[in-house]
């Protein structure tokens, strides 16, 4: 008795001397005598490992190899392109990572320039660094160390220059009542609920 074959595309190759070939035919419906597309996947012999993933190949019956596999590799019908896309090209993985670098450059400009204000960012990057003047051999260092540093002063010693705003003017009709209904308000949104 002859022995059955199957056409179908690989679509694993992972396993050892194994390839998954999966198979398409067409089945009449046996109620709505609809044409269905039915597919099967088929593990493989692949003693030479030959086939890659994207191949369309032909597949023969023969006995179990293992528990699932009972078809053998009979030829390579025509190569296909695998589903995995490698870079190849040199240029367009420089590319990639170059952006991935400026990403970096710029996050840690972020982390340095927190709490400084526009002006102050690019001022720093448009004005030059300051080249360091040779320190003459007539000078001495001054000692860091032994300078005290200058205390910064407290928050209540610095007054604003110009003069405090003036109080609000009560409209007419306000009275010490309106103040009062408000204060309770406030003290009962603070008052913890539920207790």
């Amino acid at each position: 008795m002859p022995r059955k074959t199957k056409v179908g595309k690989v679509v694993s190759d992972k396993n050892a001397k194994t390839i998954v070939v999966e198979v398409h035919r067409r089945k009449k419906h046996p109620r709505y005598h609809k044409y269905i597309k039915v597919r099967k996947r088929f593990m493989a012999h692949d003693e030479e490992e030959r086939a890659t993933v994207g191949d369309i190949v032909r597949i023969i019956e023969s006995r179990p190899l293992s528990a699932r596999k009972r078809w053998e590799l009979a030829q390579i019908v025509s190569r296909g392109v695998g589903p995995e896309v490698q870079v190849k090209d040199e240029e367009g993985l420089a590319e990639v990572l170059g952006h991935k670098v400026d990403e970096q450059k710029a996050d840690e400009k972020v982390e340095q320039a927190e709490g400084e204000t526009v002006e102050e960012i690019v001022g720093a990057e448009s004005e030059p660094a300051p080249a360091a003047e040779p320190a003459s051999a007539a000078e001495p260092a001054p000692a860091t160390a032994t300078a005290p540093a200058a205390e910064p002063a407290p928050a209540t010693a610095t007054a604003p220059a110009t003069e405090p705003a003036p109080a609000p003017v009560p409209e007419a009709g306000a009275g010490p009542a309106d103040d009062e209904i408000t204060d309770e308000k406030t003290a009962a949104s603070e008052e913890p609920s539920g207790v």
